[in-house]
């Protein structure tokens, strides 16, 4: 694994939508400093909740979600736009501004 710190890690994370069933139960991965990964499955799988719950725009789950090494339970709403400016999404329906690069 080297010795690359973890961005995100999951441990045994079920979540779920109100009252309703799991989306999806009991999953534990990962992902390090440099790393790249691809996150593919059928419609419903439940890929973008788990995106969602990555960058803290979801938080109805069980189990422990750490980012950056911190508990994602302790992160605030006050905090979470500060927390944010370390993560970046590119969300399958982006929407390019024509008067920024993508650079800027």
């Amino acid at each position: 694994m080297g010795n690359n710190p973890n961005i995100v890690q999951f441990e045994n994370v079920s979540m779920r939508y109100g009252l309703g069933a799991d989306i999806f139960h009991n999953v534990s991965f990962k992902l390090q400093q440099g790393s790249f990964h691809f996150l593919t499955g059928p419609s419903g799988a439940g890929k973008s909740s788990l995106i969602r719950m990555m960058y803290l725009g979801h938080q109805n789950y069980r189990g422990s979600v750490k980012l950056f090494d911190r508990d994602a339970a302790s992160i605030g709403p006050g905090d979470l736009p500060g927390f944010r400016q370390n993560i970046g999404i590119v969300f399958q329906d982006f929407h390019l501004l024509d008067h920024i690069s993508a650079i800027d």
